[in-house]
């Protein structure tokens, strides 16, 4: 997807700029080829300048709200908590 169409996409969305900056900011990460982004919570906030509970919030606003995303939280074989995958619809 070439930037103008993932901004116009972007730009569409009834969400708060927030949401917008996150989503537009995973469709950077995923590139082109790919439709999903590993990444956790607090480094995806950090990267684009939120706080942990803002960018958790606007990740479920396009999961729930809007279907934008697909959120799949990941564990290691004895457990443990890993980066969720978020995957763009």
């Amino acid at each position: 997807m070439n930037d103008l169409i993932s901004y116009r996409l972007c730009a569409d969305l009834h969400a708060p700029a927030s949401a917008k900056l996150l989503y537009c900011y995973l469709l950077d990460m995923a590139g082109g080829r790919h439709h999903s982004v590993v990444i956790s919570i607090k480094s995806l906030g950090k990267s684009v300048g939120l706080f942990r509970s803002a960018t958790s919030r606007n990740l479920n606003r396009l999961r729930r709200r809007l279907g934008m995303i697909g959120i799949v939280p990941r564990y290691s074989e004895d457990g443990g908590r890993l980066s969720n995958q978020y995957t763009l619809k």
